[in-house]
């Protein structure tokens, strides 16, 4: 045995074979990485390591050199035991030599400057790749929402969104961080120690390893009911935040109509079910994580009384005794700590599940290859359309004036906004065919029809950064002399200098820091500032006061001379000049035309514009 000991001793300290192992370990998992790569799609599917990497771009080789830095630094940490087990056996046969001491003292601290080191700059190295990693997915994720059907967006809760582009995501970064450089290092370190066990006495390696495998079995009793648990948790975190992001923006009225008891009890009831929930789970856990925990490390239990038998019986020497020992003692602390990442594999895959369930969303189709539009205006020829099982329209046909105004009015819930909607593109019809400019939409490159419009809708979002930015926003490469000219055209441009910092004042989350008729204006000065051909409206004045309502109207005139005008109206008073009114119930043209000609033979327009005069008379 003392044969095998100086050959391992000389093979893993100084010599060549150390540098070879460390190699040809670096090899095998650069060959994996990049297989992990360069796989084929469909492999990639049910590979979720492999479907991170494919957002790593420029820090694949990052990724590579993390693993070779991790690797490094662990199995130099090896060399710390060795150097204990070589010192301990010259102590025990009085061999040791001053010499011996300085030297063996020499390699333990070399081995652990230099797992410091490389450990360190491999946890530099694989951050970096992460975070460069984290960045693209969510860049994807936000190209993403700009390519799906606006439905999409409608349909998913701003808590889920957030959700899915904040936490979600950022789940990953440990993961990223973590797994491929130190869980390879932490499974290579103890199999080169297994290796040496067994090249010193197979009886010793035996003995050294057998609690672990009795420890990892006792804690695979966590994952019992893991995958159904786990999608609960995450499902409690979305309505968590959902049901916070609902309660901050919707203080103002919860304040004002004293519900702030009820809807902050909704809230509690979130975040109490989400502590309930993982209290409960980890509860059913943490008998099984303590045992297993307990056991695998306790390597001595095994190997101290078996190695102390066959050294009485003088079957094994003491060099082997000692180097097996401490060398057994060496493999639960890695493993243990690869262990921690079975976890982050399950969080990669349902967040890997869930970033490519909404990247794998269906894109609104459009080609690259602009087309010649003729001088004709938006037209719907039988179109249908419903958001999911829900029908909205049926078999709608209908033509714009060009350069004209057309009105579009109708009880709520009737389709107005949807019909709009689809001549802007935001959604792919179920039947029919919506036309602009004689060419079907589905035709027509994206930004080539988002040139031709501009689109305002009676949400009258603003982000929360100057009114000029704001203004700009119509045509990112305008001066600010083009801005003020379109706030003046717009009205709003006295009410801007009278701000505190005029066009440079920031209007506040959602524009919150303005009046509704205020918000419009902005909207309409953007709208002005893009001088596309077409303007599709939402109701200009759904929100303003009698003498924003004016003004508003004022800035419309000018807007709109020259383009073609499609405005939703449920101010019937604002569209009486309109070239052609379209009145819409139930998702159908009931009938169309001027106002006078409505007011003749369309029932449902007379009963609205009744309604409406006796209304605006009181």
């Amino acid at each position: 045995m003392a044969s095998y000991f100086r050959v391992v001793e000389k093979e893993l300290s100084l010599g060549y074979s150390f540098f070879r192992l460390v190699i040809t370990k670096l090899a095998i998992i650069v060959i994996v990485v990049e297989g992990g790569l360069e796989m084929d799609e469909e492999k990639k599917k049910n590979n979720s390591l492999a479907e991170l990497l494919k957002f790593a771009g420029s820090s694949r080789g990052k990724v590579k050199v993390s693993i070779f830095l991790a690797v490094v630094g662990v199995l130099l940490g090896m060399l710390s035991y060795l150097s204990v087990a070589r010192l301990s056996a010259g102590f025990f046969d009085h061999s040791i030599r001053e010499q011996d001491i300085l030297k063996w003292s020499l390699v333990a601290m070399v081995g652990f400057v230099g797992k410091v080191i490389f450990t360190t700059l491999s946890t530099m190295t694989s951050h970096e790749a992460a975070f460069t990693i984290l960045k693209n997915i969510r860049s994807s994720l936000s190209e993403k929402m700009t390519k799906v059907p606006l439905g999409v967006m409608v349909e998913s809760s701003t808590g889920e969104l957030k959700t899915l582009v904040v936490d979600t995501v950022e789940k990953l970064e440990k993961p990223l961080a973590h797994i491929l450089p130190e869980m390879t290092s932490n499974v290579l370190g103890p199999i080169a120690i297994i290796i040496v066990l067994f090249v010193l006495d197979w009886r010793m390696a035996l003995a050294g390893i057998a609690t672990i495998p009795l420890g990892f079995i006792i804690m695979m009793g966590q994952m019992i009911g893991y995958k159904e648990n786990s999608v609960k948790y995450m499902k409690a975190g979305s309505d968590m935040n959902e049901a916070l992001i609902e309660y901050v923006n919707g203080i103002e009225v919860i304040k004002a109509f004293n519900q702030s008891g009820s809807s902050y009890e909704k809230f509690t009831k979130t975040v109490e079910y989400f502590r309930d929930f993982t209290l409960s789970w980890w509860r059913r856990c943490w008998g099984f994580s303590a045992a297993g925990y307990a056991l695998i490390p306790s390597t001595l239990l095994v190997s101290l009384p078996v190695g102390s038998t066959l050294f009485m019986k003088g079957n094994i020497e003491f060099d082997t005794f000692i180097t097996c020992i401490i060398l057994s003692m060496g493999i639960a602390g890695p493993i243990l700590a690869a262990f921690h990442f079975i976890e982050d594999f399950a969080v990669v895959y349902q967040s890997i599940e869930q970033v490519n369930k909404f990247l794998d969303t269906p894109e609104l189709e459009r080609p690259n290859k602009e087309v010649v539009f003729n001088k004709e205006a938006f037209r719907l020829d039988g179109v249908s359309f419903g958001y999911g099982d829900k029908k909205v329209l049926h078999d709608v046909s209908l033509s714009t004036i060009p350069q004209g105004v057309t009105a579009i009015v109708g009880p709520s819930g009737g389709g107005k906004s949807t019909i709009m909607k689809l001549m802007a593109g935001f959604w792919d019809v179920d039947k029919g065919t919506v036309l602009y400019g004689n060419e079907d939409i589905r035709k027509i490159p994206t930004n080539q029809l988002m040139k031709e419009i501009s689109y305002v809708s009676q949400d009258n979002f603003l982000f929360d950064c100057s009114i000029r930015e704001n203004i700009r926003i119509g045509n990112p490469k305008s001066t600010d002399e083009e801005i003020i000219s379109a706030a003046k055209k717009a009205c709003c441009h006295d009410f801007i200098m009278k701000l505190s910092q005029d066009y440079d004042t920031k209007v506040g989350d959602a524009g919150g820091k303005l009046s509704g008729g205020e918000r419009q204006r902005i909207t309409l000065a953007r709208a002005i500032l893009k001088n596309s051909n077409v303007i599709l409206l939402d109701e200009a004045t759904a929100f303003a006061d009698p003498e924003n309502e004016d003004l508003i109207q004022e800035a419309l005139s000018r807007l709109i001379k020259g383009k073609t005008l499609i405005v939703i109206a449920h101010r019937l008073t604002t569209i009486q000049k309109a070239d052609q009114i379209v009145v819409v119930e139930d998702g159908r043209i009931v009938d169309k035309g001027t106002q006078s000609e409505l007011l003749k033979h369309c029932d449902l327009y007379r009963n609205m514009w009744n309604k409406h005069i006796a209304v605006s008379a009181l």
